[in-house]
């Protein structure tokens, strides 16, 4: 095996000198530097990063504990983490909890009972033992959706940064703005003057929800427009919740011109209820949904929506984690990233003038 000794012959230069270009601990001349790297690159040495790690107390490695990699915004997150981290000479260690195998379907967004259980506390305290035993800096938790994790993870000696959830602790806690994303989606739809939008919710525990439905309602307030309390529909987030409300909207004696769905999963359900009865969309129904889903492109009509900035989250959580290994942390323990509109061709100008 390569060691720093052979460097160090091979270039011509002291194994101090060898240390100090791999660790940028002191300058080296440019041309001594580059010698160095050459016989590096030819040997194909690997630092000891255990050895370096137990003399400086830094490993250089962030914890990665995903609740499950599977959810549709967790590759994109790790994603971010990841290219953030390498960029910066930082290597990642994840594990998956897989809570998404661990709950039934219905109850897939009321997570307490799993937090509880002891075959979920286990599964924690492996993880988090695994990722200690391998010294790293830092941990970042990757929820599968925003809820309060608060009460999962022990108190650490090491920073914890949370992603894709939050804490009513004092924690640094990355999200995207769900308020700001419903605005813009309700606001787009008012733009093509439509005045009668029917909302279909998420579940009515989720501190998405309530968020996006204050966006929703500050919206039309800011415009105007009336909120009809028959318009608003409950949901839990499925396909089938869409489906059904969609139904309902169109029963009305006065059903809306356009539905913001506050997911895309529920919006494909709205899409085919309307088309189940005979509506050609977006000529006669207008629909809005929120999450920007790989399929949303190829609905048809293709969905317009709001896309999550899930890489970006990554990338700030991971700048976050590193500004406090380095003790400069950030003022702002919450921070909310902001959602772009993604227009497509399923919400149409309303022609109608009531």
């Amino acid at each position: 095996m390569t060691t720093i000794h052979d460097v160090a012959k091979l270039a011509g230069v002291s194994i101090g000198t060898v240390s100090n270009v791999i660790n940028q601990s002191r300058k080296v001349a440019p041309e001594t530097s580059e010698r160095v790297k050459d016989a590096i690159r030819q040997l194909n040495y690997i630092p000891n990063t255990v050895a370096k790690s137990l003399k400086t107390n830094q490993s250089r490695i962030i914890g990665i504990l995903a609740e499950d990699i599977s959810a549709f915004s967790s590759g994109d997150i790790i994603d971010g983490i990841c290219k953030y981290c390498e960029d910066r000479d930082y290597a990642v260690n994840l594990c998956n909890l897989r809570v998404n195998d661990k709950v039934e379907h219905e109850k897939a967004f009321l997570y307490g009972d799993l937090e509880q259980s002891e075959s979920f506390r286990h599964s924690v305290g492996k993880s988090l033992n695994l990722l200690m035993t391998s010294r790293v800096d830092g941990i970042i938790y990757v929820g599968v959706h925003p809820r309060d994790v608060g009460n999962i993870l022990p108190a650490l000696d090491i920073p914890v940064v949370y992603t894709y959830a939050y804490t009513q602790n004092k924690d640094y806690c990355i999200n995207y703005d769900d308020y700001q994303g419903a605005y813009i989606a309700v606001e787009h739809m008012i733009k093509m003057g439509h005045k009668k939008i029917a909302l279909i919710c998420g579940s009515i525990d989720s501190l998405a929800a309530h968020k996006r439905l204050m966006g929703y309602q500050n919206a039309l307030m800011e415009n105007y427009l009336t909120l009809y309390p028959e318009y608003v529909r409950s949901g839990n987030w499925h396909y089938e919740d869409g489906y059904q409300s969609c139904q309902t909207l169109l029963q009305l004696p006065d059903p809306p011109t356009a539905i913001f769905s506050m997911s895309d999963l529920m919006a494909y359900g709205a899409i085919n209820a309307a088309l189940d009865q005979g509506l050609i969309l977006p000529d006669d129904l207008s629909i809005h949904g929120f999450d920007n889903l790989e399929l949303s492109p190829f609905t048809r009509p293709a969905l317009s929506t709001v896309s999550l900035p899930l890489r970006e989250m990554g990338g700030k959580t991971a700048e976050v984690m590193l500004q406090l290994l380095n003790n400069t942390p950030p003022e702002k323990h919450g921070i909310l990233i902001p959602c772009s509109h993604v227009n497509r061709s399923s919400v149409a100008v309303c022609l109608s003038d009531e």
